[in-house]
């Protein structure tokens, strides 16, 4: 081979290797050149990336690259072995794992979720006594809201020996409405409307309405503990006399699942008159619940319940406490 023939095969080759960057300049291209075989062999990578899938709270970056490969001789065009194409995908999760993933990603309960529960105590013989409870709650949680709505019942009547009428011994109705909005982490907004009525405490009605901030200081799958506060309003009938008053009000609750089939709670609600703080009402709760099926549906759940009001209707205890204990169902 002459030395011109060597410089004609280099000086073409360099030819085809400027020809293919410009058509292509967008792709990843090396060219070798086999001088003694007078072969050029040119590869071709492209990079396509797609960033667009997401499943649950995990986003999924999928590269695809497509490398071809041509092989010609430059003294003649004619000469070529058929071009091969390679395609290699790979995926990867979003960067931070599935926990930076979450941060971006609301979840969507539609659904609510209730349960009811009913309990009665019948006693005959030297005491002639009924006593009834229900309970009712429901919640539904979408986004950064959760609305919950409640209610709860207490009636019972007695008789005493030698005598034909009943006197009634329980009448209590509760109901309530709390809707939260978290802000960020775990601090949230939220309004509260309860409404009472105790005919044996001589409380033909109290309303209370209570806007404020709440903040869980842990929330898992096991443990949640919150506390709650801001100001109040509260309209009562008491003895026949109405009155009203700016109240503060001040919350705490926790719940605690020792296992699957099984929890305890407790809560504390403190509402004193902004400007007369010997009047004030205290509302706490104590429960356990366990479960009584395998679905955890079927429940046997007993709660204890203690309501205190320091300034009562003349002719009332300023303290009422009550023990309950009903099955529950949850659907």
């Amino acid at each position: 081979m002459t030395k011109m023939t060597k410089i004609s095969r280099l000086l073409a080759a360099i030819i085809l290797l400027a020809t293919a960057i410009a058509a292509d300049a967008q792709a990843n291209t090396n060219t070798q050149a086999n001088l003694a075989g007078g072969m050029i062999t040119t590869t071709r990578t492209n990079v396509i990336t797609q960033t667009n899938i997401t499943t649950g709270a995990i986003t999924t970056i999928r590269t695809i690259t497509i490398t071809q490969t041509i092989t010609t001789n430059p003294t003649n065009p004619a000469i070529a072995i058929a071009p091969t194409n390679a395609l290699a995908t790979s995926t990867n999760r979003s960067p931070g794992g599935p926990e930076m993933a979450r941060a971006n990603v609301i979840p969507h309960t539609n659904a609510w979720k209730t349960s009811v529960s009913m309990g009665v105590t019948i006693a005959r013989g030297n005491t002639d006594a009924t006593l009834a409870s229900a309970t009712a709650a429901t919640e539904k949680k979408w986004g950064k809201n959760d609305l919950v709505f409640g209610a709860d019942g207490l009636y019972g009547n007695t008789k005493d020996p030698g005598q034909s009428k009943y006197t009634e011994s329980a009448e209590v109705l509760h109901a309530y409405s709390q809707y939260n909005r978290t802000f960020e982490h775990d601090l949230y907004g939220y309004g509260r409307i309860d409404g009472f009525h105790d005919a044996i405490a001589d409380i033909k009605y109290r309303l209370t309405l209570a806007p404020g901030l709440g903040y869980f200081f842990v929330t898992n799958k096991t443990v949640d503990a919150l506390v709650e506060m801001g100001p109040g309003y509260i309209r009562e009938q008491l003895d026949g006399n109405t009155e009203s008053f700016a109240t503060f009000r001040l919350a705490e609750k926790c719940h605690y699942a020792f296992s699957p089939h099984a929890k305890v709670w407790e809560s504390v609600e403190i509402l004193p008159q902004i400007n007369e703080f010997n009047n004030y009402i205290v509302n706490a709760e104590v429960g356990i619940e366990t479960s009584l099926s395998k679905n955890n549906r079927l429940g046997l759940r007993s709660v204890l319940q203690d309501s205190y009001n320091n300034i009562p209707a003349p002719g009332s205890l300023k303290n009422d406490l009550k023990l309950i204990t009903s099955l529950s169902y949850k659907f």
